[in-house]
């Protein structure tokens, strides 16, 4: 039996609210159902969001911590009022409705006798999302009886360049928002009643306006809350507009098949349906015979993986710079040619591995030759970021991305479409449809996130030694199939094109 005076809205509740409400009493009551997020993703935001705002603190060079058992914050936070103490980290309240806050910092104002609310993000701007987040703060701070006369956000400097110690003044970036707060708080005043009483329902919904929304928009309990839908459905349509979507749940048609020529869709979009219904895929050999015709052997495969921190990791970086530590690179020299493959990983965390990866890298692509990629935005910009930052590789690394080919055109632009790739163009789409003998599901890292996590992890000394092991042979792993993928979708549509049946 769940004791509901003890249940409270938090900061992460409500913005879990504004998702859904559905999904927020289902997060508060019956967790089971809650799909799990990604635990080692989520810990590493976490801590870095902690050491942010470690550094923060030392803008408040008089600033008191508030310490304690979790229960024991909000009476903590008065004592420490009541002592007038003028900046307070982690200052906490609880209300007698159930609102609790914790913010990270309040500084008292003498001159208009109130409180200023900072939030600490590790961002590199003031997002809308930061506007709904201290405005709940706000409230619960007021209802708790504090006179909060300013709000702000402290975020981070997206053109500060590391030099040595990180010196919090240079790092961050303090911006007023009470404006911008005021402006909404009569709206969110009125959500947080509303998520107060969606809380306090003794009964599980049965479902939630997600169904409304596009996909980007579903909360994490829709399908749970949405049992008629299927898995692949019309939500699953390329950016299927809000328009036609109305259009098609509002007369209950989830299916794929069920979409119509009444429905407008664009070519992409109605590629997708119309493969989908006949069960086959849709092929432009020429178009596909014309893209390969225009490589140039030798063919190099190429793929990085790369961190990105927000306190840069080495000096000259700036806050959420992609740093490679990584490459897989497979080369076809010629058509019937044995493929050759080279990979580098750093392993040191303690300097840039950036360096040491460009010079393995020249040293194994030639001056000819197509470089050939997926989605070339990712390649081609760390390629131009490296340039910038190590001069003496610009030309090699230029030359590079003139020679880029991106073979994930060939199912952007419509080439080849295939049922089974539910309207992705994602290599883990594409490959287990081509390549059914290669997968990514096994692996013990399966996404570049997860790797650029383990990366971390291993080289600052977040695990032991032997785990760090493991995680560079799975990275070693993970990285080569990303380019063995690209070679055996290569090969498919080159025998594809050359034998047209």
């Amino acid at each position: 039996m769940i004791n509901r005076s003890s249940v409270y809205l938090s900061k992460s509740d409500f913005l879990k609210y504004q998702i859904c409400p559905s999904y927020l009493w289902l997060w508060k009551y019956n967790r089971s159902v809650v799909p799990a997020d990604e635990e080692e993703d989520i810990k590493r935001r976490l801590e870095q969001g902690n050491e942010v705002e470690l550094i923060a603190r030392d803008l408040f060079p008089d600033g008191e911590l508030v310490i304690g058992a979790f229960t024991e914050l909000p009476v903590t936070t008065e004592q420490l009022v009541r002592e007038e103490k003028k900046t307070i980290f982690q200052a906490a309240v609880k209300t007698y409705d159930g609102l609790l806050a914790i913010a990270d910092v309040i500084t008292y104002d003498d001159e208009s006798n109130s409180w200023i609310l900072y939030e600490i993000k590790s961002t590199n701007s003031v997002k809308p999302e930061h506007l709904t987040d201290v405005a709940f703060q706000r409230v619960a701070f007021e209802a708790a009886g504090y006179k909060i006369g300013a709000v702000g956000v402290i975020y981070l400097n997206k053109d500060y360049v590391r030099r040595a110690d990180v010196i919090a003044e240079d790092f961050f970036i303090t911006e007023d928002i009470t404006i911008k707060v005021e402006e909404i708080l009569p709206t969110i005043r009125e959500q947080v009643k509303d998520a107060l009483e969606k809380i306090a329902e003794p009964n599980e919904p049965k479902s939630c306006s997600c169904r409304l929304k596009t996909k980007s928009g579903h909360c994490p309990t829709f399908h749970y809350l949405n049992p008629d839908i299927p898995e692949y459905s019309v939500f699953n349509i390329s950016r299927i507009g809000q328009k036609n979507l109305s259009l098609l749940v509002d007369n209950y048609r989830y299916h794929v098949h069920e979409v119509g020529d009444d429905i407008k869709l664009s070519i992409n979009q109605r590629n997708q349906v119309d493969v989908a219904n006949a069960k086959q895929p849709m092929i432009d050999h020429s178009q596909i015979k014309s893209a390969l015709e225009d490589l140039v052997y030798p063919l190099y495969f190429l793929d990085y993986e790369t961190v990105s921190t927000a306190i840069p990791l080495y000096n000259g970086c700036t806050p959420f710079q992609q740093i490679p530590f990584q490459y897989s690179l497979h080369i076809l020299r010629e058509p019937a040619g044995e493929l050759e493959h080279y990979e580098y990983l750093g392993r040191d965390g303690k300097q840039s591995p950036v360096p040491e990866l460009l010079a393995n890298l020249k040293s194994q692509i030639g001056e000819t030759g197509s470089v050939i990629v997926w989605y070339e935005v990712f390649e081609k910009g760390r390629n131009s970021e490296m340039a910038h930052e190590y001069p003496e590789y610009s030309q090699f690394l230029n030359d590079v991305n003139d020679r880029i080919y991106d073979l994930m055109e060939v199912f952007s632009k419509q080439h080849f479409v295939h049922p089974s790739f539910n309207g992705s163009t994602s290599i883990k789409a594409v490959l287990p449809v081509l390549a059914p003998n290669h997968s990514y599901k096994e692996m013990n890292i399966q996404n570049g996130q997860n790797a650029s996590v383990r990366w971390f992890d291993a080289v600052t000394g977040a695990v032991d030694a032997d785990t760090a092991d493991h995680t560079f042979d799975a990275l070693l792993k993970y990285c080569c199939l990303d380019t063995l993928a690209m070679v055996e979708i290569y090969k498919y549509l080159t025998d594809l094109v050359s034998d047209p049946r």
